[in-house]
């Protein structure tokens, strides 16, 4: 969870930042902290957002998004592992404030829910890769899935 001493975003490594903020969840009387993250990873000719965050905290990501980007190569392109709420809360929104950005990874009903941007999807599988630039990103196959394999 972030701590106040060190505020976000975070740059874990060298070109990798930790989006997002704390998130308070409510429960029997208590306040628990936990947080919903979003990661943005720059290349040297595009970068990525890994996963959108929760919804509450979109205006924060995206002011965190511009400050960042505002001195790396742009959002080309937005990953998210699956359509969970806090995982794709903003992914809409992501998508309109970046005209640019090409959604990537599984697909599943991403067209059926913003068919506007279906022409803006790339699906992903295990093995794929996206070269933003002096650095690679490499899509894997998921230890856990939320639904079934059969369709």
């Amino acid at each position: 969870m972030p701590n106040v001493s060190k505020p976000m975003p975070r740059e874990l490594a060298d070109g990798v930042f930790w989006l997002g903020d704390c998130l308070e969840q409510r429960a029997k009387g208590k306040i628990y902290h936990t947080y919903n993250a979003a990661f943005l990873l720059c290349g040297n000719d595009a970068s990525m957002l890994i996963e959108t965050g929760h919804p509450k905290d979109f205006p924060i990501i995206e002011r965190q998004l511009k400050e960042l980007l505002a001195s790396r190569a742009p959002l080309k392109y937005l990953f998210v592992t699956h359509q969970e709420t806090p995982h794709s809360g903003g992914l809409g929104r992501v998508l309109a404030r970046y005209p640019e950005a090409i959604l990537c990874g599984d697909m599943s009903d991403y067209h059926l829910a913003f068919p506007q941007f279906a022409d803006r999807m790339l699906p992903m599988a295990g093995g794929d890769e996206i070269d933003l630039g002096g650095r690679t990103f490499a899509a894997v196959e998921p230890v856990i899935r939320d639904r079934s394999e059969e369709h």
